[in-house]
């Protein structure tokens, strides 16, 4: 590569961070532009390059639940969900993580923001969920290990999947908790999906495109990982296997991997 094209690719960078700032800041439609999803994923890739910063891993989550959360405000689904607080059938579901989001629900522990679900507690929770395969966590109600009185104590910082999993028919959510036989289908609302979802190929572009592994693991097996070492993120992020414990890593939809790779080849290009 030469001067001229180094200088180019400079450019290009500069270009897209301001870009992806400021779409952080509005938000990303639930059919963002090709442009905008990658110039967000520039401001991820950014914050994962910050070598001296221990927390780069964490606060790249944060930038994609920030995204999230930016998107479905500016635009929001026209039809109401059913989810209220207090409403948790789905807080019983299988749950996948990355690293990333482990590292900021641990730290949301320790930092007591989930009161009076601390470290101790919600370990011990999530070593019931230890190797129950999804299919059979139906009609199990093994609940999730950060549940405290039927609310997410820690939902100011829950994951990209649980904020894709909205329902429409609160009977519906009813009858899967019980076990009810039933075709398993809920209703959804599309709009809560596709802005969880854009967040969560965001960070997976980004990682690839830093160089870091993309595996998801049940939430409970991460979350034991990570309260059991303080010091985790920053192996991790050296490369040490930190989730060899967690157990197999999570299968994930090939589309998103497909996504996320498209993305972390032109944050490359």
């Amino acid at each position: 590569m030469n001067e001229t094209t180094r200088q180019q690719r400079r450019k290009l960078v500069r270009e897209r961070l301001k870009t992806g700032e400021r779409a952080l800041a509005r938000g990303l439609s639930a059919n963002p532009v090709r442009e905008d999803v990658i110039a967000v994923a520039q401001v991820l890739r950014a914050k994962l390059a910050e070598t001296d910063n221990p927390r780069r891993a964490t606060e790249a989550a944060a930038l994609a639940q920030r995204l999230a959360e930016t998107s479905l405000k500016a635009y929001p689904a026209k039809t109401p969900i059913a989810c209220t607080l207090g409403c948790s059938y789905c807080c019983y579901g299988f749950v996948s993580v990355v690293a990333p989001e482990a590292f900021r629900l641990a730290d949301a522990v320790r930092a007591g923001a989930s009161a009076p679900v601390d470290a101790a507690t919600a370990r011990a929770a999530a070593a019931l969920t230890r190797g129950v395969a999804p299919d059979d966590r139906v009609g199990r109600k093994l609940p999730c290990p950060l549940l405290n009185d039927g609310a997410c104590s820690v939902y100011t910082v829950r994951p990209l999947v649980c904020r894709q999993t909205t329902s429409l028919s609160l009977p519906g959510c009813v009858e899967e908790f019980e076990g009810i036989d039933r075709d398993g289908r809920i209703p959804i609302s599309s709009v809560h999906m596709a802005h969880a979802s854009n967040a969560n190929v965001v960070l997976l572009g980004a990682m690839l495109a830093a160089g870091l592994p993309t595996e998801a693991y049940e939430l409970g097996a991460a979350l034991e990982v990570t309260l059991a070492d303080p010091d985790c993120e920053r192996r991790w992020l050296a490369g040490e296997n930190v989730f060899a414990a967690a157990g197999r890593p999570m299968p994930r939809q090939p589309a998103a991997d497909q996504v996320a790779a498209a993305i972390a080849n032109a944050l490359a290009g």
